[in-house]
């Protein structure tokens, strides 16, 4: 296999991987979505954060690590198209996508069960921790926005019909709404978890979308 071939898959197995951390996401908030008070009069509490990890926990690792195997690959190919492609400034926020995901990935497997097992005294402990994790979060749907707007900007350039043009479009806007409702969150916490995470999916999207449209139009050099 030479040096082109193996180029020329990059962009592919990047946008499958893209693919997979928005099915991944999805099936998580549908089927686990995290814990829940018992009795929403009284907010949650230790025993229903313990509940959920106790019970879930095979699951929730389980869609976690597969998050991280799909975020290691995003992560070496944008750093393996760094100097052979076009953009290189959209494959540098892609790889920094995938490591900024597996920090946070990594907190939340290594962190969240012990922490929330450790007893009452230990809630609050437990909240700071889950508020670094997505503080990193955050960070790494800034990254896939900023990628949607530089891989939706060459799409655009590259013409190819009204298609492609209308892709390259929603990109950018995908990609500049991920990219302030991220950095607002950061900024502010988690009263803009759901819109940041939505905006990210949806530039995440938008990305494996460009990536694959521009491999076609550039050969290797997407």
């Amino acid at each position: 296999m030479t040096m082109n071939t193996q180029s020329a898959r990059v962009p592919a197995i990047v946008a499958t991987a893209l693919i997979a951390t928005i099915i991944l996401q999805i099936l998580y908030m549908a089927l686990l979505g995290g814990p829940q008070p018992a009795d929403p009069s009284v907010g949650m509490t230790n025993a229903d954060i313990a509940g959920y990890f106790t019970e879930r926990w095979g699951e929730v690792a389980l869609v976690w690590t597969l998050e991280a195997v799909a975020f290691v690959i995003i992560a070496l190919g944008g750093l393996a198209q760094l100097r052979s492609s076009n953009q290189p400034l959209g494959w540098g926020a892609l790889a920094l996508f995938g490591v900024f995901n597996l920090v946070q990935i990594g907190i939340g497997l290594a962190l969240f069960k012990p922490v929330a097992l450790a007893g009452e005294e230990a809630t609050w402990m437990f909240w700071a921790i889950v508020g670094g994790a997505f503080a990193f979060y955050f960070i790494a749907k800034i990254f896939i926005g900023l990628a949607a707007l530089v891989f939706g900007l060459a799409l655009m350039a590259r013409g190819g019909g009204t298609a492609a043009r209308t892709a390259g479009g929603l990109a950018m806007f995908a990609g500049l709404a991920a990219t302030i409702a991220n950095i607002a969150a950061l900024g502010t916490g988690m009263g803009w978890l759901m819109l940041a995470g939505a905006t990210g999916t949806l530039a995440a999207l938008m990305v494996a979308i460009a990536v694959a449209t521009l491999r076609q139009f550039d050969g290797t050099t997407a």
